[in-house]
């Protein structure tokens, strides 16, 4: 965000709940995804070794050099000012006995983006992160203990623009490479048609979609949001598999209005 840091916004939930997103294709270790939210500027701290993985992870990203503009790797400290600083959300693999831990029945797990009681809160440890929606672990907790390997995606969430206009929110997405191909994206997009609205924003501008990225653009789309504006040649990017060879790509503005998408336990945009 080119402003710095600005005045946050109210967020009318409160605390956020974690959710359950249930996977496309289940499996024993990988059933579905657990979504919990972040506020650093509410006293939320992030586990060391998962926040080195989430730094190690977006320097990765950045040396590809094909979905965000940065070109040079960023600092441990640089990047938290960056990726850290506001609302962050991170979802989690659940294996499949982790998930029936928390719904013994199956005709309770839930549909996808359903909201976890207290009780089931209470029973969910992740590493040594202070989150202020977890409580204290029970001793049959649902453990993760290897959660920088277990993390599925994470995403921040902060104004786009200040002052007036920070009613209006950007976010970053990062999906390690492990958990790619699976569908996982398409998950932390949904999620970020309720996480978003529920810290407080109107609406999402994303700056800078590279035309290139036709998943990502197609997936906005069938979420509710829209192409805005077309920049032409906003990108140097590399080349994919060019042996670092680069090429001048648009770039889409892309725009959300969370009013009108809504958003569905099953994660589909309301109408």
């Amino acid at each position: 965000m080119a402003y710095g840091k600005v005045r946050g916004i109210e967020k009318p939930m409160g605390e956020i709940p974690a959710r359950i997103y249930p996977v496309e294709k289940a499996s024993e270790t990988q059933s579905a995804i657990l979504t919990v939210h972040l506020d650093f500027s509410a006293g939320d701290e992030l586990d060391v070794d998962l926040a080195q993985k989430l730094h190690d992870d977006f320097n990765e990203e950045i040396a590809q050099g094909r979905t965000y503009p940065q070109e040079d790797t960023m600092h441990l400290t640089e990047y938290k000012a960056y990726f850290q600083s506001y609302d962050l959300v991170l979802g989690f693999i659940l294996t499949q006995s982790q998930l029936q831990f928390l719904h013994p029945s199956s005709s309770d797990i839930p549909a996808i983006g359903k909201p976890l009681t207290s009780s089931q809160l209470s029973s969910i440890k992740i590493g040594q992160s202070k989150l202020r929606n977890l409580t204290e672990p029970s001793s049959v907790a649902v453990s993760l203990p290897n959660e920088s390997h277990t993390y599925a995606f994470a995403y921040y969430i902060k104004p786009n623009y200040p002052g007036r206009s920070s009613h209006l929110c950007n976010a970053g997405f990062m999906v390690p490479a492990s958990s790619r191909g699976s569908g996982l994206g398409r998950i932390a997009a949904r999620s970020f048609c309720f996480y978003a609205p529920a810290c407080g924003y109107r609406g999402s501008v994303f700056n800078l979609v590279y035309a290139n990225n036709d998943a990502s653009l197609k997936l906005w789309q069938k979420l509710g949001f829209q192409n805005v504006g077309r920049i032409p040649e906003a990108g140097r990017l590399k080349k994919k598999d060019g042996g670092g060879e680069e090429e001048y790509v648009d770039a889409w503005v892309v725009y959300g209005d969370f009013g009108k998408i809504g958003h569905r336990d099953d994660g589909e945009p309301g109408r």
